[in-house]
């Protein structure tokens, strides 16, 4: 029997018990959306995360960070327990001498006391607060702020990540009554840095007190997250002028790889010279995949329920079918095209309860947004969506929808195709 044949044969045993392949597809509907939905919910608080919370390095770059000692809430730097503290000028030069490494970028964080003032024609009047500054090579920001990051005698170029503007416009904006802000409303905007003033540290730390401006020039996911990056010359300068410490350490230093190809080899040989590489975001990452994996295994087992329902009903379809196989092996066919007929309704009852249930989801799944939208506040790091639900996605959730009910049929398939003619006959 030609494959055209056998399902024109299945579509049509199909719509033969209507109720029976309804019952059968909305299981297998269940599964695929409830899978889908939790998948995607996982998917999209992912990528919340990783991109605006932990925000992820590019592929081919690579943090190193002082080691220490993790006691589980509280991690205690151990190159500071014995007055020490970040890496020095010699850090530097070992990691440039690795194979691959196309550039290091160090982090110099300015250890003073420092406060911003200004910002009168946001909110109507000047505001003072403390203000954390890190200096860091012009070339790590050059994709992302290509002009003004240079130091000048007039001014210090400031650079601001973006996590600052997502918690001014959803925490602050709104309970101030101000319009929120971008990163290019912000450009360009000046402010007071206030040397030796502030609310948390006083004047600890500097030999004289002063002021300089400030100028917005950009917004970087390598800025420090709360506060202001500058040019690491910046950073030098306002240390050398203000402060009392003689060493220059660096509060962390970014690796760039030649070739995205290189980074294990990196990793390893930065690890083998007794330096720390930062895995927050793949550690965020494990965590939420393996949730992922376990939230989605409930939709697995709905679906492994509707292929079990399959094989019950497949067993009590194919016992009332014992004359039409007595008839057809009759008539010249064979084995196989019984055992093919049967795979394919399976596989067409697999389909449609696929597509049935990703469209489900997808509907759920723009609705719960709309509903989010509508009723939960405006909080930081608010994604446009909670769900991400990708093509990829859809088609191994149809593959799986497939499988569960054409192994759910084969067995019964395979028992109706090895019965004997004479034996059906005698069973009639």
């Amino acid at each position: 029997m030609k494959r055209g044949g056998l399902v024109h044969g299945a579509w049509q045993d199909l719509r033969g018990a209507p109720r029976r392949s309804l019952v059968s597809m909305l299981g297998i509907a269940m599964g695929v959306a409830i899978l889908l939905v939790i998948v995607g919910l996982g998917l999209g608080a992912r990528n919340a995360v990783l991109k605006k919370i932990v925000q992820e390095l590019p592929v081919d770059h690579i943090e190193v960070v002082p080691a220490n000692i993790d006691l589980g809430i509280i991690q205690v730097d151990t190159s500071s327990l014995f007055g020490g503290g970040g890496f020095g000028p010699r850090a530097v030069e070992q990691l440039q001498e690795i194979q691959g490494v196309e550039a290091v970028y160090p982090k110099l964080e300015v250890k003073l006391p420092l406060g911003a003032r200004g910002g009168g024609r946001f909110f109507g009047r000047a505001l003072y607060t403390d203000l954390f500054m890190t200096g860091v090579p012009p070339a790590l920001l050059k994709a992302e702020v290509p002009l003004g990051f240079e130091d000048s005698k007039d001014e210090i170029p400031v650079v601001i990540s973006d996590q600052i503007i997502e918690i001014y416009n959803s925490s602050v904006a709104s309970a101030i009554g101000t319009p929120k802000i971008t990163g290019e409303t912000l450009r360009g905007f000046e402010f007071d840095v206030v040397v030796g003033r502030s609310l948390m540290l006083g004047e600890r730390g500097v030999k004289k007190k002063g002021v300089e401006r400030g100028r917005i020039v950009g917004v970087s996911r390598f800025g420090i997250k709360l506060g202001a990056t500058v040019p690491i010359s910046v950073a030098r300068r306002l240390m050398s002028t203000y402060g009392t410490a003689e060493t220059e350490t660096y509060s962390s230093m970014i690796v760039k790889a030649s070739e995205p190809a290189l980074v294990p080899a990196i990793i390893e040989a930065i690890e083998a010279q007794g330096f720390r590489v930062d895995k927050r975001a793949e550690r965020t990452r494990d965590i939420l995949m393996t949730l992922i994996l376990f939230g989605g295994s409930l939709g697995l087992l709905i679906l492994a329920l509707a292929g079990l329902n399959i094989t019950h009903s497949f067993f009590a379809q194919l016992s009332e079918r014992k004359r039409e196989f007595a008839v057809m092996r009759a008539v010249g066919a064979r084995k196989r095209d019984i055992v093919g007929l049967v795979l394919w309704q399976a596989t067409l009852l697999g389909l449609l309860g696929g597509l049935l249930g990703a469209v489900a989801a997808h509907g759920i799944a723009w609705g719960l947004d709309g509903l989010a939208l509508r009723w939960l506040p405006e909080f930081p790091f608010r994604p446009d969506s909670f769900f991400e639900l990708p093509l990829w996605g859809d088609g191994l959730a149809l593959l799986a929808a497939v499988l569960a009910a054409v192994l759910g049929a084969l067995w019964p398939a395979l028992r109706a195709g090895r019965a004997s003619i004479v034996r059906l006959f005698a069973e009639l």
